[in-house]
């Protein structure tokens, strides 16, 4: 191919190619223009020059249905008269967007104020051999009084009663509930067991003992006419079953023998095993300080029967002092020093033992 002939063809493409090459230009511009600033050119569209385009991120309007786009036929056009003017189906109606349904509101409960519990005054009344009964507290409504929380009054000792004190020890009680002690409790597993807890829990203060509950049953005694003696006569028929003591916990009144626990005299090699537990007469826990007083029987301390004695001025529960429920629970510096000497010996075998005549009841 010649020169010349080149040259022609280059013009002709510099001729037909330039124009072309515009155009696919400016066009390309135009896409790329419009879709860069499509939303700005559908709604210039739509609302100066009526063109029926979707404006995107706008919501599409509501359309009427096919069946009310139907033209009037050409016959028709002429104006008819007033009273033939068709109207619109209501079919044809835009329907209105459903209105929100607002969340349902749960009605919050009013408070309903409970009734109050009314809690008499404290009855006071003499302990264990001077009682005469028991209550388990007022109620009201059916509901009862609540208990008051045990609390003592520690003193501080000495050695080597505090290195006693320390040496901890656990004393495993089995209790049996005559049927005057039922009738006063319905609930007597509970109350068996909240009587020894609470008890436990003065005792690991003032001694360095837990009591530790083994076993609770019902004691099958005439429901009267038995006194103290009788019933801790017939309280030692019952096995022990592996506990160390053996409680029978009363709530008939008391006949004022004072004989109602196994209290080992001094220098005897075992501690008591039995005692008959009676109830303070107006206490709500009615058999916790008498427990604290038998069990103390049972590890050595004496009774304290002086009413000018400083233990029994003071309220210690080894007295018959008269005290209040809410008093500190205490035990007279003098049994308490017995019961920490004697806290380490063992309890009576269930056989009887020589040493046992040595024993006498307190």
């Amino acid at each position: 191919m010649n020169r010349k002939r080149i040259i022609a063809i280059g013009k002709l493409v510099l001729l037909f190619g330039t124009p072309l090459a515009a155009v696919l230009g400016l066009f390309s511009c135009g896409v790329y223009c419009g879709v860069q600033h499509r939303t700005g050119i559908t709604r210039f569209e739509r609302d100066f020059l009526g063109f029926d385009v979707e404006v995107p991120g706008e919501p599409a309007p509501a359309k009427a249905p096919d069946d009310a786009k139907a033209k009037a036929p050409d016959d028709a056009k002429a104006k008819a008269p007033d009273d033939t003017k068709a109207k619109a189906p209501d079919d044809a109606k835009q329907v209105p967007p459903p209105e929100p349904v607002p969340t349902p509101v749960e009605p919050v409960p009013t408070p309903v104020e409970p009734a109050p519990v009314v809690v008499p005054p404290p009855i006071t009344g003499a302990i264990t051999g001077a009682t005469t009964g028991a209550t388990t507290g007022a109620t009201t409504g059916g509901v009862p009084a609540p208990l008051p929380v045990p609390t003592t009054r520690v003193d501080p000792l000495e050695e080597p009663l505090a290195t006693r004190l320390r040496d901890s020890a656990v004393v495993r009680v089995k209790v049996l509930v005559d049927p005057s002690f039922v009738d006063e409790h319905p609930d007597w597993i509970d109350a068996v067991q909240r009587t020894v807890s609470r008890a436990s829990r003065i005792y690991q203060e003032q001694l360095g003992i837990s009591l530790e509950l083994a076993g609770v049953g019902r004691w099958p005694v005439a429901p009267e006419g038995m006194g103290t003696a009788e019933l801790l006569g017939d309280l030692r028929l019952h096995p022990r079953e592996g506990a160390d003591v053996l409680l029978g916990l009363t709530s008939r009144p008391f006949d004022g023998t004072l004989v109602g626990a196994d209290t080992p005299v001094p220098g005897a090699p075992f501690n008591g095993t039995h005692a008959v537990v009676y109830a303070t007469v107006g206490h709500r826990d009615g058999h916790l300080r008498t427990l604290l007083h038998e069990v103390s029987h049972l590890l050595g301390a004496s009774d304290v029967v002086d009413p000018a004695d400083p233990a029994h001025i003071a309220g210690s529960w080894m007295s018959f002092a008269t005290v209040p429920e809410t008093q500190a629970a205490w035990i007279d510096p003098a049994n308490r020093q017995r019961i920490l000497e004697r806290k380490v010996l063992p309890f009576a075998p269930d056989a009887p033992a020589e040493d046992e005549a040595a024993e006498q009841p307190q």
